[in-house]
């Protein structure tokens, strides 16, 4: 009886110790992984207790500024921003709570974000105007940004924008005991342990930054980061409810797929400014970016010719 009991305690205590022995090895990894791949850019503090980490290639005017969707980063970006830091300035950022960069209150809102956006810009400081270029989430942050901060802005791409009348499916994330030891924490492990090696094949000639990016970004607050915004949706769906995009603000809607529906709800966005334009990326899955860059950056430099930048 007495060793049933003992096996029995060792079945529900053992899953214990190996959770705690687990979070307490990733929480180690984070620690070394900040020391072994300090942030490429620059920390600016956007309050009294928070940094965000912004990196910056090129030079010239306006400023184009980056803004990634919900779970993405700046490295899908890797050839866009490359080829647009030939002849301008670009700059990308980590969220709160992403990468390097300090978590950030609850919840984690469009206005929240638009918030940091235009205090880590400020206190760089980073020189305007800026030319936003945001996908997915990144639109509805954008759309609050420039209800706020008009006179800072050239002018706004948004990439195949998420917006109100999408919908949001359940989020996937898992819950319970799971959801304080995800998998992409064990990945962490996985980076630290492999370096470079663990770069997927089309990192392995990146510029080093990127690679970085890649090897440090799989932490446990970035998926706590993630997942608010992700449940934040609703919020700041009711943010922008209570605002106005500035009409002259010019503004391009790139449109992915060949949904009539989806260039139709889009199409609305496009009439929020008296200088919008609309644009088809037909051959592109949500995140244009990857599929077809090049819209991208011919939408980028038609607006900079229309805005005489």
């Amino acid at each position: 009886m007495k060793i049933a009991l003992r096996v029995a305690a060792c079945i529900l205590v053992a899953p214990v110790v190996l959770f705690f022995g687990a979070r307490g090895a990733i929480l180690l990894a984070t620690k070394v992984l900040e020391h072994r791949y300090p942030p490429p850019g620059q920390m600016v503090d956007v309050a009294a207790d928070r940094r965000l980490h912004l990196y910056c290639t090129g030079s010239g005017s306006p400023t184009i500024v980056l803004e990634t969707g919900i779970g993405t980063d700046w490295i899908s970006w890797r050839p866009l921003s490359s080829a647009l830091a030939e002849s301008h300035k670009v700059c990308v950022y980590d969220r709160a709570g992403y990468a390097w960069s300090d978590p950030g209150p609850m919840p984690r809102t469009a206005l929240a974000t638009a918030t940091d956006l235009h205090a880590m810009l400020a206190n760089a400081p980073v020189a305007g105007p800026y030319l936003l270029v945001a996908h997915s989430f990144g639109g509805y942050i954008a759309r609050m940004y420039a209800s706020r901060y008009e006179d800072s802005l050239s002018g706004i791409v948004m990439v195949d924008p998420l917006q109100e009348e999408d919908g949001h499916a359940p989020n996937p994330g898992p819950r319970g005991l799971l959801a304080l030891l995800p998998p992409i924490g064990l990945d962490r492990l996985k980076r630290l342990y492999k370096g470079a090696a663990a770069l997927p094949p089309d990192l392995k000639d990146a510029p080093e930054p990127y690679q970085d990016r890649f090897i440090f970004a799989s932490s446990m607050v970035q998926l706590k980061s993630e997942r608010n915004e992700f449940d934040s949706l609703p919020l700041s769906e009711q943010e922008l409810a209570g605002v106005q995009f500035p009409a002259d603000v010019p503004l391009t809607v790139i449109t992915a797929g060949h949904d009539p529906e989806h260039w139709r709800r889009q199409e609305r966005l496009v009439h929020m400014s008296r200088l919008g334009a609309h644009v088809r990326a037909a051959d592109s899955g949500h995140s244009v970016q990857q599929f077809q860059p090049d819209i991208i950056m011919n939408a980028v430099e038609e607006m900079l010719k229309k805005t005489g930048s």
